[in-house]
C-alpha cells in the first residue's frame, strides 16, 4: 500500500481532528494507536478509547488499498515537524515507511485486525440539523453536566429531537442548563439520549464555526454524528434521564433585570475575597440596584459592589456559588441578564433578555446555599 499526502499540513490536519481521542494512558496498548485506511482515494484517519470513535478523510493518492495502525502520539509529533511538502507512505505488512522531503522515517504498525471496529449504528431515521444549531446547544449546556458518581443518569446531557425543536439538557442537581431551538423535522421524534460531555466537547471542536449540515443517528447503544470533515460515534449513556421538567419552578415573579457586562465584571471582583471551599457570593436584590458581598474567614477580608438594576419587588437576600453563575453569564449574549426569584432558598431561573437566536428558548436554574457566609 503506497499512500500520497499533497502536504505535510493536510496530514497533520485529519492527525489532528482524531488525535484528542487518543488516550495517553491505557490498559490496552492497541487503543494508543491511530487507525490509518484508505478508502476512496482518500486516507480515512480514526482513533478510538471504546466510548468514542472519530474517523476523518483526507485526500490521497492511493496505489494499493489497505489499512494499519500506527503509534498515535509519536506519528503525530513526528508529522507535525515535517517540512510542508508532499507526504508519501508505505507499508508493508506492519512496516510503516514515511518520507518527506529528505526526510525518512520508519514506524513498526499493529494489524487493523486487532482494532476495535467502528460501532454499528443503524435505524430508520438520520436527522438533519444545521452544525452551528449543535454547537450552540452544547455550549450553553453541556458545562451543567454531573460529575457526581452516584447518578449515571446524570453524566451526560439529555438531547431529545422532537417534531419541530431539538433540545438539550444537562445538571448535577445544583444547576440545570435547557436549551431549545427550532429545527427542520417534521416527522421524526426520538424518546431522548444522554450522550456524555467528552464525545460532546469533541463534537464541538469538530463543528468549529462550520454551518454545514450535521446528521444524526441514534442506534441502540451508540450515536453518530456526521459531519462535513469527519464522523464521531459516541457510546450513550444507558439510565433514565430524570423529569427535569418537574423541577423547573412556574411561579418566580420577582423579576430582575442586569447588564450582563456590569455583572459579570462584578461578580469576578466580589469573588476573589469569597470562601475558596464554598465560592458563596450574597446578592442583596433592592429596588434599582442589587449589591454582592463576600467574605473570607482566612484573612478576615470582604468585598461589596452594587450593580444598578431593574427592580422594583421587595427586599431579598440569597446566595450562590460564583463560578455557578458566571457559567451562565458567559454563555448569554444579550445586553442584559434577566433572574426570576421566588424566595431566598428556593431555585432561581437565569435567562437572557430576549432571543438570541431566532427561536432560542435558554433557562438556566441554579439553587442557592440555604445558610451564608457572607455577612456584613
Amino acid at each position: 500500500m503506497k499512500i500520497t499526502i499533497p502536504s505535510s499540513s493536510t496530514l497533520m490536519s485529519g492527525i489532528q481532528t482524531v488525535l484528542n481521542v487518543v488516550p495517553p494512558k491505557t490498559t490496552l496498548p492497541i487503543l494508543s494507536n491511530m487507525l490509518l485506511e484508505t478508502e476512496d482515494g482518500h486516507l480515512s484517519i480514526g482513533a478510538t478509547d471504546l466510548d468514542i470513535f472519530i474517523m476523518t478523510k483526507i485526500p490521497a493518492q492511493i496505489s494499493g488499498e489497505g489499512s494499519i495502525t500506527v503509534p498515535g502520539r509519536k506519528f503525530a509529533e513526528m508529522v507535525r515537524e515535517l517540512p510542508d511538502a508532499p507526504v508519501d507512505i508505505e507499508v508493508d505488512g506492519v512496516k510503516v515507511i514515511i518520507r518527506c522531503d529528505r526526510g525518512v522515517f520508519r514506524l513498526v504498525g499493529i494489524s487493523k485486525d486487532e482494532y476495535p471496529a467502528l460501532p454499528d449504528v443503524t435505524s430508520e431515521q438520520t436527522i438533519e440539523i444545521p452544525s452551528s444549531s449543535l454547537q450552540r446547544l452544547i455550549r450553553k449546556t453541556v458545562y451543567a453536566v454531573s460529575k457526581d458518581e452516584i447518578h449515571p443518569s446524570l453524566w451526560g446531557a439529555f438531547l431529545r429531537i422532537g417534531r419541530g425543536a431539538v433540545r438539550m439538557v444537562a445538571t448535577d442537581g445544583h444547576r440545570l442548563a435547557k436549551t431549545t431551538l427550532p429545527c427542520d423535522v417534521s416527522d421524526a421524534a426520538t424518546e431522548g439520549i444522554i450522550v456524555p460531555p467528552k464525545a460532546l466537547n469533541n463534537l464541538s471542536r469538530l463543528i468549529g464555526e462550520s454551518d454545514s449540515p450535521s446528521r444524526i443517528t441514534i442506534g441502540e447503544n451508540h450515536v453518530l454524528f456526521e459531519l462535513e470533515n469527519a464522523r464521531l460515534f459516541a457510546r450513550l449513556i444507558e439510565a433514565t434521564y430524570p423529569d427535569y421538567e418537574r423541577v423547573i419552578p412556574t411561579g418566580n415573579d420577582k423579576v430582575v433585570k442586569v447588564n450582563r457586562e456590569e455583572l459579570e465584571s462584578a461578580v469576578r471582583r466580589v469573588s476573589v475575597l469569597s470562601n475558596p471551599s464554598t465560592r458563596q457570593i450574597r446578592y442583596s436584590f433592592r429596588p434599582g440596584f442589587v449589591e454582592l458581598s463576600s467574605f473570607s474567614h482566612d484573612i478576615g477580608g470582604e468585598a461589596r459592589e452594587e450593580v444598578p438594576a431593574e427592580y422594583e419587588g421587595e427586599a431579598m437576600d440569597t446566595t450562590y456559588d460564583f463560578r455557578y453563575l458566571l457559567d451562565v453569564v458567559e454563555r448569554i449574549e444579550s445586553e442584559e441578564v434577566v433572574f426570576k426569584l421566588d424566595t431566598p432558598v428556593s431555585a432561581g431561573i437565569i435567562t437572557p433578555s430576549g432571543e438570541e437566536a431566532e427561536g432560542e428558548d435558554y433557562q438556566c436554574l441554579i439553587m442557592p446555599f440555604r445558610t451564608t457566609e457572607a455577612e456584613s
